[in-house]
C-alpha cells in the first residue's frame, strides 16, 4: 500500500488533481455566466447572443468530461454492481472489484482508440463550426483526454485493489460500538 500513498501523493498526481478541479471550477462558472448572459441579452435587451450554442458546446464538453474524470479518481461513479453487495467474503468482493476494473479497463481502451481516430478524423479535414468557425477538435479533445485519463485512474484502481491485502474488510468507522445505534 504504501508505493500507492507514493503515487498518489507524487507531484505529478496531485497536479493532474489540481488541474481537474481549475477545469471543472472555471468550466462552472463560464456555463454558468454564458446561459445568464444569453437569457438577459434575449429577455432584457431583445437582443441575440449569436455563437452561444457553439461557445456553450465546447465549455460543456471540458465540463462533462473532467466531471468523468474526476469522478474516475474517486471511483464514486454510478455503478450497478449488485454482486458485491451479495457475497460477504473479502476475497470475493475483491475479485468481484478486479473484475469490475478490468473489465472497465478494457472497455475504455476501446474508447481511447476510437477518441484517437474520431480526434485524427477531424484533424485531417479541419472541421469548423457553422457560425462562429472555431475548429471542431476544441469540443471534441475533452472526449479524448477524458477517456486517456479514465483509462490511467482504472489502472490506478486496479493496482490499489490488486495490492490491498485489507480490501473488502470493514472499517472501524463502518462497525457500530456494542450498544450503539445507528
Amino acid at each position: 500500500m504504501k508505493i500507492m500513498a507514493k503515487i498518489e501523493n507524487s507531484i505529478v498526481f496531485r497536479a493532474l488533481l489540481k488541474v481537474e478541479v481549475a477545469v471543472l471550477i472555471i468550466t462552472s462558472v463560464l456555463a454558468a455566466a454564458f446561459v445568464f448572459a444569453g437569457v438577459f441579452l434575449r429577455y432584457v435587451l431583445k437582443s441575440n447572443f449569436f455563437g452561444q450554442e457553439e461557445i456553450l458546446t465546447v465549455v460543456a464538453m471540458w465540463l462533462y468530461w473532467m466531471g468523468g474524470i474526476y469522478g474516475t479518481y474517486e471511483n464514486s461513479h454510478i455503478k450497478g454492481d449488485l454482486l458485491s453487495s451479495a457475497f460477504k467474503s473479502p476475497k470475493a468482493k475483491k475479485t468481484i472489484e478486479l473484475v469490475i476494473l478490468v473489465v472497465s479497463f478494457v472497455v475504455i481502451l476501446v474508447f481511447c482508440i476510437w477518441g484517437c481516430q474520431y480526434m485524427q478524423f477531424n484533424l485531417t479535414f479541419k472541421s469548423v463550426t457553422t457560425g462562429l468557425k472555431i475548429p471542431m477538435y476544441l469540443s471534441q479533445l475533452p472526449l479524448l483526454v477524458g477517456f486517456i485519463m479514465m483509462e490511467l485512474y482504472t489502472v490506478f484502481h486496479i493496482f490499489r485493489v490488486a495490492t490491498d491485502k485489507h480490501f473488502g474488510e470493514p472499517k472501524e468507522t463502518d462497525v457500530l460500538p456494542e450498544g450503539g445505534d445507528a
